[in-house]
Formats: structure tokens, sequence, C-alpha cells
């Protein structure tokens, strides 16, 4: 099978070692050339600065009327003098001067006999004046000529050598060293590379091997943590953070499979018993008895996989859409509110307010649907009297129901919006609900941007408080603080 397009070969540690190896012998090479082309530099600088000077000194020396020996004392480079008649002194290391015997090159300069120094052709005027002069030799070194004419010895040639190529010949000596230095530099890095990265990969790997055995019955494992708060650190705790999260999700979603098919299972069995025992009665069984007792168990399932199928589908597509309608919940409230039930409810909305007060951005159907599970849950456990107040300030628009009821404990109050949670007192005995109601009001109501919660009520039950951010572009006046 080819391999895919792009996709990088060996693994990280030693693309992070060649990597390191390839910048260090990249940034050694750089440094030794500007190391080298820097001494290099200096150093001829150097030489030519003792050259001129020497230049300098024996010039001022001889036009000042002194000996050409004396002229040569102590100078800092090589210095020699001719004149026109063959008369040759060169500077020495011991002081004073040396006799030689001078001749004439190819230019008919007077210079020192071959054995002493040997002068090249190239030639280039130096700055100052048209008989200032500078030679290179054939040993790489720098000839500075100047004539002058003196009141002791007439028109004398006054010479300094810059010896350039001693400096040329350090340089190179030391230009091997370091190219043999660079292999040894180059793979010191490279090893320090592979074992650093080896020491921060480390973790990784164990990650990914303890990753690479979870599966879905091992949820409850979780990957090392190495304790440090660098990336590798922070993906670890990311990564077990996510398992948390998936073991949670596959333990609600069993939890939710089996609740499920408990539930369908009752009206289906219900239903199948009802018309078992007319079947066996034959003409001796109301049989409208048990059309009516089927349609009831079939209402029930109905019910049942409508709400099953809301709270999947909210699950898979999460919030609602960015534009949704218009809503207003005080029509729905009073459209609930004139809905045939056991108990009477009254819709507390205080008069005088602008229409669209209780306007909120939503699915019509849904937040009806939502409402209509806190009316029913209401009404179901209420003794005598349910009021749905309607309120708003600010943004937020708040939809109470209340009930006289038995109210629900502080400790239950959140656990109740759980799907198929039932509680054992007398508010949990749903009447034939199987404890998705209030599950699909959180549902929906999350999932417009909003929030219910369950506390007690002033009238002695519980209350369900719906909050809704209220429509875009509506802004009524203030109307005081919510209840």
């Amino acid at each position: 099978m080819p391999r895919a397009r792009g996709r990088r070969r060996g693994s990280v540690r030693v693309r992070v070692t060649v990597a390191a190896s390839l910048v260090t012998a990249v940034a050694v090479t750089l440094v030794g050339l500007l190391l080298i082309a820097s001494v290099e530099d200096t150093q001829l600088t150097r030489v030519r600065s003792r050259a001129e000077d020497s230049l300098e000194i024996a010039v001022k020396r001889l036009a000042d009327g002194q000996s050409i020996e004396t002229a040569l004392l102590g100078l800092p480079e090589t210095v020699f003098v001719a004149n026109g008649e063959g008369l040759c002194v060169s500077s020495s290391p011991v002081g004073g001067g040396t006799t030689l015997k001078c001749t004439k090159n190819a230019s008919g300069d007077v210079v020192p006999p071959p054995g002493e120094f040997r002068a090249g052709v190239e030639q280039t005027p130096l700055e100052g004046g048209a008989g200032d002069q500078v030679r290179v030799a054939e040993s790489g070194s720098e000839i500075m000529t100047k004539r002058i004419e003196t009141a002791r010895y007439g028109m004398v040639t006054v010479t300094a050598i810059a010896p350039a190529g001693e400096v040329a010949s350090g340089v190179d000596a030391v230009g091997p060293v370091l190219w043999l230095l660079l292999p040894s530099l180059v793979a010191m890095v490279a090893l320090v590379a592979w074992w650093l990265a080896g020491q921060a990969l480390r973790p990784v790997e164990a990650i990914r091997v303890e990753a690479e055995e979870i599966g879905g019955t091992t949820m409850h494992r979780r990957v090392p943590e190495p304790g440090s708060e660098d990336e590798i650190g922070r993906l670890a705790r990311t990564m077990n953070a996510m398992l948390e999260r998936l073991e949670d999700s596959a333990r609600r979603q069993r939890q939710f499979v089996s609740d499920a098919s408990h539930e369908l299972r009752s009206p289906v069995a219900a239903i199948r018993t009802d018309l078992e025992v007319a079947l066996r009665e034959g003409a001796r069984a109301d049989w409208p008895k048990v059309a009516n007792d089927v349609l009831a168990e079939e209402r029930r399932l109905e019910i049942l996989l409508g709400d099953l199928l809301l709270l999947a589908s909210d699950d898979e597509s999460g919030a609602v859409g960015s534009h949704p309608g218009t809503v207003d919940l005080a029509a729905l409230a009073t459209e609930e509110a004139g809905r045939g039930r056991r108990l009477p409810v009254t819709v507390d909305r205080p008069p005088g307010r602008d229409p669209d007060v209780y306007v909120v951005a939503g699915v019509a159907s849904r937040l009806e649907r939502s409402l209509t599970n806190l009316v029913d849950n209401a009404c179901r456990h209420a003794e005598s009297a349910v009021r749905v107040t309607l309120a708003r300030e600010g943004r937020r628009v708040r939809v109470i129901v209340d009930d006289d009821g038995p109210g629900i404990r502080p400790a239950d109050r959140e656990r109740i919006f759980e799907r198929f949670t039932r509680l054992d007192d007398s508010r949990a005995r749903d009447q034939g609900g199987a404890g998705l109601g209030l599950a699909v009001v959180r549902s929906i109501i999350t999932r417009h941007g909003g929030q219910v919660w369950a506390d007690d009520s002033p009238l002695g039950g519980a209350r369900f408080t719906i909050e809704l951010p209220a429509a875009a572009g509506r802004h009524p006046r203030a109307f005081g603080s919510l209840p």
C-alpha cells in the first residue's frame, strides 16, 4: 500500500536529533569562518600598522640627519635603506644595521640581494605622495617603500617589510584544527539531543502505550501523568479528563439503554396482557374497556418514544440554530392554563406592560413542550392550586410554575432533572410517567441558552423556574425585580 503523500518518515526523536546536528554543524561552520576571517584581518592590520610605523620612524630620523645605522635602531619591523651607489643597510633583530650589497631589479629599483629579500612585480601607490609605493613579495609579505632626499646620503629609498605571509601561515594552521573539532562537536550535540529527546518523549510513549490498551471495557483506566506543568503534563491531564467524560458518557448511555428498554417493555407487556386476557374470555370480555386500556398504554408508549426521540435529537444536534423564531411565553402560558386538567391553572401576568416583554428567541413547539411538561408535573402533585407567573428583568425572562404539593427535598432538586429519575416520596409516583419529563425540559431550555431549576414554592409545594434570554432587539421598560 503506498504511503500517504506528505507523511514524514522516522520518529520525533530521530528528527529532533538530525535537526539539532544540522543546526550545530551550520552554526559552528559559520562561526569558524567568521572567526578565522576576523583573526586574519586583525593580525594583518596589526602587522601593517607596525610596518607603517617603522617606515615613518626611519624616514623621520633620516630627514633629521641621523645616520642610517642609527635610524634603523629599535624598529618594530624590518626596514632597509638603499641609495643609488649600491649601499644597502637592513635593520636586524640585534639592533643597528647590516650592510648588504644591493642590486637593481627589472624596474631599476635598488633592492637587497635575492637571499635576503626577493621583491615581486606587483606594486600599488601608497597614500601620501607619488614617491610612496607598496609591493607584494613572492612570500606573501608586503613591502612599503618611500624615497626621500637626505642631506647626508642624497636620494635614498626606505623600505619596510610587513610579514603578511606569517599571519597567513598562522591562520592556515588554525583552520585544520577547527575542522577536526567540528565533527566531534556535532557528534556530542547529537548524543545530547538524542538523550534529551528520549527523556522528553518517554512520558509521551507511556501515554501512548496506556491509551492503546484502553477500550470499551476498560474505560476506568487512565494514562500516567508525569506531574509536570509543561505541554506533556497538560496533555496527560487533558486526556484523563476526556477519558473521564467518555466513561461517564458510556455509563449514562448504558443506564439510558437499560432504563429505556425497561420503560418500553412495561406498556408493551400491559397491552399484551390485556389482549391475551380478553381473547381468553372471548365474548364475555368488556371489549370497550379493553380498547380504552390498550389506547391508554399506547398513549403512554407514544409519549415515552417521543421523549426519547427528542432527547436523542437534542444530544445529536446540540444548541438551537442561529436563526430561530420568536416565541411569546405569555401566550404559551395562557394557552396552557386554558387546557382541561385535574386542577385549575392560574396565570399571574402584571397588567399594563408592553406586549413583547416576554418574547424570546426559540422554537415554539419545543418551548411549548417544556412548559406543558412543567404544568402537567405540577398538576399531578398539587393538592388544590397551580400558578404560572411571568417576570422580566433586563435581558432575562422567567416563567415560574408553583404548586401546593409535597415539594422536593433540597438534595433531590438537581437529580430530578436526570433521565429516568424517580424519587421515593409521593411526588415521584409519577402516575404512569417514565421519569423523562423534567429531563426533556432541561434539555430544551439548555439548548435555548437558558436554565431551569427547582426550589421551594410560596404555596408550600415545589417551584420550577425557567429563565431564558429575551429576543434580540427587544428593549422594554424596566419592571422591577424578579420574584
